[in-house]
């Protein structure tokens, strides 16, 4: 009985041990299986995240190049439109050249004018090539056939030394006033393929070799930087026979304008490449981020041997800990794909250059990139947690056409335009695009907001309509100077010569006065428009805006119309020096404060007082601030959008340009004048000038 109960007693332990010992082979063997897929997935990601990298640098690039050459063709579409280059004058058009050379200094080796028959007018800077004709050059004939933007292909014009040219036909109406344009030559602007490669290429470092280079629409290399012997030479000649058909379909793939992932051999040395084209007026490019294969593969295996220092550690775990050390492998190994999926997710939002946030189900911004913060002018820490009607929109409760609430309703993305309000007297235009993000539990899921700015692009938009326009409104002004001047002078001739004759009666004295007054008018009223008619030309210099005002306050003590006033002052002693011009700075602080005395009438106070302001973000900005205010009779809220429309008065007495001249030197400043005004207490006109020292 003994022996048959130890025999019990030993198959039972055999059992058992057989038991833990399958039940530690089942759970190694299932952390190899998921080691195994881990190892999978993270060679699919590292291989993922390696093809990812390439492409964005060279999409980013690409879109950086084009980005370039697409700002020189709006500048030399500006350039066009300017009344003295259509016409052709040679010291203004001179003037205007260096103006936008400045403007694109670095950017640009020389911004150039060419006449109807191809010879060069105007150049800056200057060159021996001014005179000399250019009718037989490729963008000459191609921009006077197609009355269109043309840029030309690269040209080497000295050894390891190319250049390409942007042209913008230069077209008149003729006759005159009838609508119909043509040619009258171009302007252009010379760029260095250097300038290009120094820029976008050459910053490029990917892996430990890798770089970049660009082909054009036929496959011939226009910068690399590793091999400048290459340049000039088609990409597939210089490959072996075995390999010619590998780079001969990615050289296609590269011409036809796709984006992608290639394989080629180039002395010897296997290389991944990403290519992203860019469009060249209307040839494509193409920007090629490489790096050898060796490489990548050297990286991977430095990841994976990592990975078996941690697989050895948790087969060991296992085999002493059975279940529960399974349990954690698996809880590790979810919390890393998690931080891993998080962290990606981060490095996007860090990197992005629109704004990004993610908003809670009780419409509490979670997350929130640095570009969005700084859109906002706000430090993204300090948003984080504060409901989103709140930080975009200034409003304590959710908006009206709430995008959020929409994707909310819907279960899928949506895309509106909004007109964002972080705080007061700050408002852009910024399309926002939702997206919901699905979590466990949640009735309402948490949102992806992505925001796009639209202030540059509208601010682009209204800056060259209004060129256009003012260009129009010149050329009119001086048609109606031309048709009005001469009847005015002879009726105010004819009036002044009925009021010195004796042979009239009192009445017909009065009808004769109330002529030449109103014909007085009326050329007061040509004069002023024509003034405004034409964009101003700013002479500026170093400047103290706080000498300015102390000279018109000099000025103002020494008038007897000005003595029932109270004028006080607040100007900030820390204001830097600028370039303005001065005098018109003094007319625009003149006609404001003209304004607030007639406002005034008898008795009432006028306060000058500056400052100076520094923003919030990567690139702060400086402004200088000058607000008149006054204790008038003030003007109804309704009227602030039109007060400086031209001819819009609320005076008796007034033309109504007054302020229409003072927007329009503001803004030649690139500065912004806004106004706050209240019926019966007064008015504020606060004026914003950038800071450019």
């Amino acid at each position: 009985m003994k022996f048959k109960g130890f025999h019990t007693y030993i198959r039972k332990l055999h059992l058992v041990i057989t038991f833990l010992a399958l039940l530690t082979l089942f759970l190694v063997l299932q952390t190899l299986i998921l080691a195994h897929e881990h190892r999978q997935s993270m060679m699919g990601n590292v291989l993922d995240q390696f093809y990812k990298e390439h492409i964005n640098v060279a999409r980013q690039t690409a879109a950086g190049i084009e980005t370039f050459f697409e700002d020189i063709l709006r500048d030399l579409e500006l350039l066009s439109s300017y009344p003295i280059v259509r016409k052709g004058h040679e010291h203004d058009v001179q003037d205007l050249l260096k103006q936008f050379y400045k403007k694109n200094q670095g950017d640009v080796i020389h911004f150039f004018r060419l006449d109807a028959s191809g010879t060069m007018t105007d150049i800056f800077p200057h060159s021996d090539a001014e005179g000399e004709s250019f009718a037989y050059r490729t963008y000459y004939k191609e921009t006077k056939r197609t009355l269109k933007p043309y840029v030309s292909k690269f040209i080497q014009v000295r050894e390891k030394y190319w250049t390409l040219v942007l042209s913008h036909p230069v077209k008149i109406d003729y006759p005159s006033g009838s609508g119909k344009q043509i040619y009258n030559g171009l302007v252009a602007a010379t760029v260095s393929v250097d300038e290009i490669r120094k820029r976008f290429i050459d910053p490029i470092t990917l892996a430990r070799t890798g770089y970049g280079w660009v082909i054009d629409s036929e496959g011939t290399f226009i910068i690399h930087p590793t091999s400048p012997e290459l340049i000039g030479k088609n990409i597939s000649s210089l490959v072996s026979e075995d390999e010619k058909k590998n780079i001969d379909n990615m050289v296609s793939r590269m011409t036809k304008g796709e984006t992608g992932i290639g394989q080629y051999t180039y002395n010897r040395v296997n290389k991944y490449v990403a290519f992203s084209p860019f469009k060249l007026g209307d040839k494509t490019c193409t920007v090629a981020v490489c790096a050898p294969v060796e490489e990548v593969r050297q990286f991977m295996q430095s990841t994976f041997d990592k990975e078996r220092i941690l697989l050895l550690f948790v087969v060991i775990a296992l085999i002493g800990g059975g279940l529960t050390v399974m349990f954690l492998v698996r809880r590790i190994y979810t919390i890393r794909m998690e931080e891993q999926s998080r962290s990606r997710l981060m490095e996007m939002f860090q990197s992005m250059n629109d704004g990004v946030c993610i908003v809670d189900p009780n419409y509490r911004i979670e997350t929130i990139n640095p570009a969005l913060g700084a859109l906002l002018k706000e430090d993204e820490n300090m948003a984080i947690g504060r409901p989103c009607h709140v930080v975009f929109m200034d409003k304590a409760t959710p908006c009206q056409e709430c995008p959020i609430e929409e994707t909310w309703n819907r279960g899928g993305p949506t895309h509106k335009p909004k007109q964002l309000t972080p705080f007061p007297n700050r408002t852009f235009s910024a399309d926002v695009y939702t997206l919901p993000l699905s979590r466990h539990q949640e009735e309402r899921p948490h949102v992806l907001c992505y925001i796009k700015d639209l202030t540059k692009e509208a601010v682009l938009k209204h800056k060259l309509t209004q060129s256009k326009k003012l260009a129009t409104v010149g050329e009119m002004a001086a048609g109606i100077a031309h048709e009005m001047r001469n009847p005015l002078i002879s009726i105010r001739s004819a009036s002044e010569m009925l009021l010195e004759s004796p042979n009239h009666n009192d009445e017909e004295r009065t009808l004769a006065k109330v002529v030449n007054k109103e014909a007085e008018r009326l050329e007061k009223v040509i004069r002023e428009f024509l003034l405004y008619a034409q964009p101003p030309k700013l002479k500026k210099k170093k400047e103290q805006v706080n000498d300015i005002i102390d000279d018109i306050l000099q000025d103002l003590r020494r008038r007897a119309d000005y003595i029932s006033l109270n004028i006080e002052t607040d100007l900030a002693p820390d204001i830097p020096e600028a370039y303005l011009d001065g005098h018109k700075i003094t007319q625009v602080l003149w006609n404001l404060i003209q304004n607030a005395r007639d406002a005034i009438k008898d008795k009432g106070t006028l306060r000058i007082s500056t400052r100076c302001e520094i923003t919030r973000g990567k690139d702060p900005l400086k402004y200088i601030f000058i607000v008149v205010e006054d204790t008038g009779e003030g003007f109804d809220e309704t009227l602030s959008q039109d007060i400086f429309k031209p001819f819009f008065t609320t005076k008796r007495e007034g033309l109504g340009m007054g302020l229409a001249l003072v927007q329009q030197a503001v803004e030649a400043h690139e500065g912004d004048i806004y106004v706050e005004s209240m019926q019966g207490k007064g008015s504020r006109f606060s004026i914003r000038l950038p800071l450019v020292s």
